[in-house]
């Protein structure tokens, strides 16, 4: 085989390589920032239910290209509701988190409008 063909597969491989990677860095970061938006507001996070659900190529503020993964997630504040947040982070750094709802001054919940993504 040409040694231009070895090069390709090494380059595609090594191209997979950095996108799993960037993948599982990002997963990582949502998981802790989930984490730390529900320990704040007096949830649990249901960790394991943190999913990546949408991609996107996007720019960012200085022109360059970067993908936003948009990830979901579960969290309850007393066992018996299971409710949705999202995360949407841009390459990573995160740009929103949204819960969909606030404790009032009672314990009960408030819930908000839903914001577009």
């Amino acid at each position: 085989m040409p040694s231009w063909f070895n090069l390709l597969v090494i380059a595609l491989i090594a191209s997979v390589g950095v996108v799993w990677w960037n993948n599982s860095k990002a997963r990582e970061l949502a998981v802790a920032f989930a984490r730390r938006a529900c320990d704040r507001e007096g949830l649990q996070l249901l960790d394991q239910t943190v999913e990546l659900v949408k991609v996107r190529m996007i720019r960012n503020a200085a022109g360059r290209r970067e993908l936003q993964r948009l990830y979901r997630f579960e969290f309850t504040g007393d066992a018996e509701h299971r409710d949705p947040g999202s995360i949407t982070m841009n390459g990573q750094q995160l740009k929103a988190i949204v819960l969909p709802f606030k404790r009032d001054e009672f314990g009960n919940r408030v819930f908000e409008q839903p914001q577009e993504h």
